[in-house]
This record gives C-alpha cells, structure tokens and sequence, in this order.
C-alpha cells in the first residue's frame, strides 16, 4: 500500500507531519520541549508527555482516550526522556479520515503512531530507536489480510497492530501488539510475522523521504 508522507505542514510548532495509507490520514503537530505549566504534571527524571487525539468530527470521547493510552505506551518507550527531565512534549493528533468504521481504531492507531514518529523526527525530539506500526485483520475463512480496508474490517473476526523498532531496514523488537476478537496462538503469530514484513516493505518509502528532507533542510545556501 502506498504511503503519503508529509513534514513542516504547520507552523508555530517544532515539528509537524501527516501520515496517510489507504483512506486513513492523521495530522500531528509537536511543540517541546516547553517548561512545564502545572507541578501536578512533573514526573522525576522524565518529560510529561501531553498527547491529544480529536476525532474527525465533534469532540474526543473515551474512545480517543483509549487510544491515546495505547500510543503513549510506545511513546514511553522510545522518547529519550532523559534528555527532558521535568519538561513537556506537547503532541497533538486530528484524524483528518478514519477510514474505519466507529467500532474499529486499528487504521487511526496506527496512522497515529506513525505520523507520530514522523512529527518527532520533524521536531528533533531525541528519540531511541525508530519505529513504525502496521495493521492486519483476520476474515471468517481465517484469512489473513494487511491494511485492511473498512469492508474486510466489517467482515473481519479479529484485528490486530503491532508496532516494531527498527534497525538496518529490518524489524527489531516488538514495541506494542494490540488484538480484538477471536483469533489463535498460531493466527496471532501469523499476524506478527505478515505485519513486520508489511514494515520492512514501507521501510525504504518512510527513509527515502526522510533523506529528502534532511537534504531540504539543511541545504547550504551560499
């Protein structure tokens, strides 16, 4: 499936990038390191990582606040947070199309997570490792399919996210997984294998445009 990637989309942030594939598309915008404006909000020897999801109309319900607390559990795990001890990530996430229906959030997790990763990068947040999510789901005849769109979702008996670290073009260490329905242990390492392959395909796609955007930024103009 083929990805559209974009960085400095806003201004009066640090960092910005859309992530789309497929029908999914999110908006993520990065302010900080900024000094923290609440004491109730200081963590010892760690930033506090202020990270907001608004749907694609009306305002975040528990269903964003559950996927926001899925992304920080990545989010924790990679940000170098002993480079921002007692300051504050602002990251803010607009789900421009869900490209699911309401009762799923596989597409816009992962659409987060990964526009996400491309924000941070834009920022020059420090981060420890790179990594990037995909998305499969598992069909009544127990098929298995990557990048499922909203009608094989519908038709769908389990969906699954993972999200890998990266290192050399290849899937490192499994940062998350997260799976809904009825599925079984060997489905669900099939899920895993067929999703780190999907990663390792998009890797060169996401590392081309990152190159190019280094070249654009820091071009020497004489």
């Amino acid at each position: 499936m083929l990805l559209d990637i974009n960085t400095g989309i806003l201004e009066q942030v640090d960092g910005s990038a859309s992530f789309s594939f497929g029908p999914t598309k999110v908006i993520t915008s990065v302010a900080g390191p900024l000094e923290l404006t609440k004491s109730k909000n200081e963590i010892p020897n760690s930033p506090f990582i202020d990270l907001n999801i608004r749907p694609e109309t009306g305002v975040p319900s528990t269903r964003e606040a559950l996927l926001e607390s899925k992304v920080l559990k990545v989010l924790e795990s990679v940000i170098d947070v002993s480079q921002y001890s007692l300051k504050q990530i602002q990251i803010n996430n607009q789900i421009v199309e869900p490209g699911e229906d309401s009762q799923y959030t596989v597409n816009e997790l992962a659409a987060v997570i990964n526009s996400t990763f491309i924000a941070l990068l834009d920022s020059g947040i420090s981060l420890k490792a790179s990594f990037l999510a995909s998305v499969c789901a598992i069909d009544e005849s127990h098929k298995l399919i990557v990048n499922p769109n909203e009608t094989q979702l519908r038709h769908s008996v389990s969906q699954h996210i993972v999200v890998f670290s990266l290192s050399d073009g290849k899937c490192k260490n499994l940062l998350y997984s997260d799976s809904k329905g009825k599925f079984t242990e060997s489905e669900y390492f099939q899920a895993l294998d067929n999703c780190s392959s999907e990663i390792e395909v998009q890797i060169p796609a996401v590392r081309e445009f990152l190159v190019e955007k280094v070249k654009r930024d820091y071009v020497w103009k004489l």
